[in-house]
């Protein structure tokens, strides 16, 4: 027998529960995440609760979806289409591929549903779906209800969630202070503008846009904001993807897609000019994306205003002189270990410039943010 196999993991939903129950008690440690993976119909009857949805049938095509491959969750699956996902989370055979971290397999099953009913709260029903829905208003449900993809399962970049967000929230909570006080002290001051674009490089999938737009609605719901997944591998059928991924978020408002050339910063100033010269523009970031033109244009561009965010997460030497002992990337691509700082320092004020582990494979990075003087 495959002790691979996910059938071995299969278990029930009290032994799960309490499982679960020892992992939260534990200071350093979270319970596993559920990844709903049955069909659309039988997960609008019932559903766990504070579980994410991927029907079975799209879930390659929305594997960037799924946590990191050496995060451990939990899937609840018909048992019916357990071989299906197991060759679809478990690697492929010639072993290119590190499979998902599946840690419990839940079947569902009626004994399964009737055993999850006896818990409070642990299951929801179409006729609590609908009553929810009904009490929620429109500007609530924006993220809430038309989000049809459950909780995020998945993690953004660290530098993203960790350092760019709480500078984003903290200065437009400054802008909505001041303008508050212009507003109350001049009645002239009418033309108060609450809206500001974030450009993501690079942008793949659109995981770090819709973990951005999602927190920062959140945080400021009457803001608008726009956020912007800019790719020069947007082609229809990505397009379409990614706005889709969007909407499922219930983000499809405050997101768009761009297919763009990032060669150079000419291609990308030229396309976003109308944003640039109206100061619309609050943060450029990119995500394990390095163009060292653009970079070094980026740094001593003059139509960038003041108060704009640069930040990157990229693969960068430790110290110094260090040695890169990894095949992947290659060393030509990886920055040295003071890099940004020497391109940014002259015009930039440098807010964060760290070393970090990646998660999976433990290479160095750098999360680094600055902002235009």
């Amino acid at each position: 027998m495959d002790v691979f196999s996910l059938r071995n993991r299969i278990i029930g939903f009290s032994d799960w529960l309490l499982k679960q129950k020892q992992l939260t008690s534990k200071s350093t440690s979270t319970s596993s995440k559920v990844l709903d993976l049955r069909c659309t119909k039988d997960q609008e009857k019932r559903q766990l609760s504070s579980s994410s949805f991927i029907p079975v049938e799209y879930l390659k095509e929305r594997s960037f979806e799924l946590p990191a491959r050496h995060v451990e969750f939990t899937i609840l699956v018909s048992e019916n289409d357990l071989d299906v996902v197991e060759s679809l989370l478990c690697g492929s055979k010639n072993g290119r591929q590190k499979p998902w971290k599946v840690a419990h397999v839940l079947l569902d099953t009626e004994d399964f549903w009737n055993e999850a009913s006896q818990n409070i709260g642990m299951v929801v029903v179409q006729q609590q779906q609908q009553q929810q829905h009904d009490q929620l208003d429109y500007k609530s449900s924006i993220i809430i209800n038309n989000n049809t993809s459950g909780v995020r399962i998945w993690n953004p970049d660290p530098m993203v969630e960790n350092v760019l967000l709480p500078l984003l929230v903290k200065a437009k909570n400054n802008d909505n202070s001041n303008n508050r006080i212009m507003t109350s002290s001049s009645s002239s001051s009418s033309n108060n503008n609450n809206s500001f674009e974030i450009w993501d490089l690079a942008s793949g999938s659109g995981r770090d846009i819709a973990f951005l737009a999602e927190e920062l609605y959140v945080a400021n719901p009457n803001t608008d904001y726009k956020l912007i997944a800019i790719d020069h591998r947007y082609n229809a059928k990505e397009t379409k993807i990614v706005n889709d991924f969007f909407d499922r978020r219930g983000i499809g408002n405050q997101t768009s897609t761009l297919k763009l050339n990032l060669s150079n910063w000419t291609t990308l100033e030229h396309a976003m000019s109308t944003n640039i010269l109206n100061n619309h523009v609050a943060a450029i970031f990119c995500v394990r994306f390095w163009k060292l033109e653009l970079v070094e244009a980026i740094a001593n561009s003059q139509s960038i205003s003041s108060g704009v965010l640069f930040g990157l997460s990229h693969f960068c030497k430790p110290t110094i002189g260090a040695s890169w002992n990894f095949d992947h990337p290659s060393e030509k691509t990886v920055l040295e270990r003071d890099q940004l700082f020497n391109l940014f320092q002259d015009q930039w004020d440098i807010g964060y410039n760290e070393i970090a582990l990646d998660s999976d494979h433990g290479r160095t990075m750098i999360h680094f943010v600055a902002r235009r003087r």
